[in-house]
């Protein structure tokens, strides 16, 4: 999410209650992405909305290929991925990612394990991506 900031000429009228509405709207916003884990649905495209919250989960059912919406340039968001009981799934990311050493990491392929990775959007379809946590107990 992005705050704009504007300039006003003499003699502007602002209304209060545009502008209190405004400010609940994006403080509900902030709230919401610190806080609430977003629970995704497993398929085969698995699609990550970053305007409804900035902390995602996911229990991987097979291989799978991951997509991000909603992102604005310089917001960070983490994307926490679940083996399910039988483990064994990779990913495909979306593309924009720049890893450290230029290569997407390989997930934990053990059952009931998670691995957590933090992206940082530097750019229009630009990604710094961290592995975060690696084989955690689900």
């Amino acid at each position: 999410m992005a705050i704009s900031l504007y300039s006003f000429t003499s003699n502007t009228k602002i209304e209060s209650a545009k502008v209190n509405s405004n400010f609940t709207t994006i403080k509900t916003a902030i709230e919401r992405g610190l806080k609430d884990i977003i629970n995704n649905t497993d398929g085969s495209t698995v699609t990550f909305d970053m305007s409804s919250g900035n902390i995602h989960t996911v229990t991987l059912g097979g291989n799978r290929t991951l997509a991000v919406t909603g992102v604005s340039v310089g917001q960070s968001f983490m994307i926490r991925l679940a083996q399910d009981v039988s483990g064994g799934r990779t990913v495909t990311w979306w593309s924009g990612i720049k890893w450290p050493g230029g290569a997407a990491p390989t997930l934990s392929t053990t059952g009931d394990t998670v691995d957590s990775f933090v992206f940082t959007c530097i750019d229009t379809n630009t990604y710094d991506g961290y592995f975060a946590g690696f084989g955690l107990s689900s």
